[in-house]
């Protein structure tokens, strides 16, 4: 990996993509996912439409591999890329406030948030990795830019709230029946979690969405953030529809760039069936 991060951009996004096309062919359990997610999510695409798009899907996941392997071995400086911000200031802690960054997990999310963190340090919540190489190779990276913080450690995820600083917070994967609500993304029920709510509550914190995009064949990236006013509203459930809705248009905007293949919509409401 380290080898492949001295070529140039140019070259490591090229092989991300054939890395992608591959990955179309041969990972058949994760291109199965990503095909069911599309036409659940996006139903009125044509049949032409829709394989276009899981093919360009599956090609980004190679892509977004690159880019986060570059981000682990090389500096901001050394990236080689343009970074386009809007709503910066609203990164800034604020009458004592920490800031609650709320990230998704589009294929560019590791390196924006290397660009993101350069500007603007956030502590991060981790799951260690069994692989012991990979696990120093990942904190190195990203213990860069704020503290890393266990995933269960929720106490400490709060007090560092309350001292003002900033946490990046992923709350777009189904983790479960615990401490979720089923709300609509894209119109189908999926278990989504209230942990936004309960940090923003419990941490005194601003709430922020960044919405980032890949541009010109990854010579730029594009930021975009916004503040979630009256958030949480009371309403954990209404605060999940927020956060699924801002979602959305993020990935309306760049379809292919999101993530597919994880299993959104695993676990389901009782007495609804599996669709994977």
């Amino acid at each position: 990996m380290w080898v492949l991060t001295r070529l140039p951009r140019g070259v490591c996004y090229r092989i991300g993509a054939g890395l992608g096309l591959a990955f179309y062919f041969l990972a058949k359990r994760r291109r199965h996912i990503c095909d069911v997610n599309l036409r659940l999510c996006l139903p009125d695409l044509d049949e032409t439409e829709h394989r276009t798009l899981l093919k360009k899907t599956m090609r980004d996941q190679g892509i977004g591999l690159m880019e986060m392997v570059r981000g682990w071995f090389l500096t901001v400086d050394k990236l080689g890329v343009e970074l386009r911000i809007t709503g910066g200031e609203l990164m800034e802690p604020a009458d004592g406030r920490g800031v609650l960054v709320v990230g998704t997990h589009f294929t560019s999310l590791d390196i924006c948030g290397k660009l993101l963190g350069e500007r603007y340090p956030a502590d991060s919540f981790y799951r260690k990795h069994k692989n012991p190489v990979l696990e120093w190779v990942m904190s190195r990276s990203r213990g860069r830019f704020g503290e890393p913080i266990h995933r269960r450690d929720m106490k400490r995820a709060l007090r560092r709230l309350r001292d003002g600083h900033r946490l990046l917070y992923l709350p777009d994967q189904d983790y479960g029946r615990k401490s979720a609500e089923f709300v609509d993304f894209f119109g189908v029920k999926a278990a989504t979690t209230i942990g936004t709510s309960t940090l923003a509550k419990g941490g005194r914190a601003r709430v922020v969405f960044p919405a980032y995009r890949r541009l010109d064949h990854g010579r730029a990236y594009e930021i975009n953030i916004t503040e979630l006013e009256g958030f949480p509203s009371g309403d954990p459930a209404a605060d999940a529809r927020r956060i699924n809705a801002h979602l959305e248009q993020a990935i309306l905007n760049a379809p292919e760039q999101y993530i597919w293949v994880h299993r959104r919509f695993k676990t389901r409401p009782e007495g609804e069936a599996r669709v994977y």
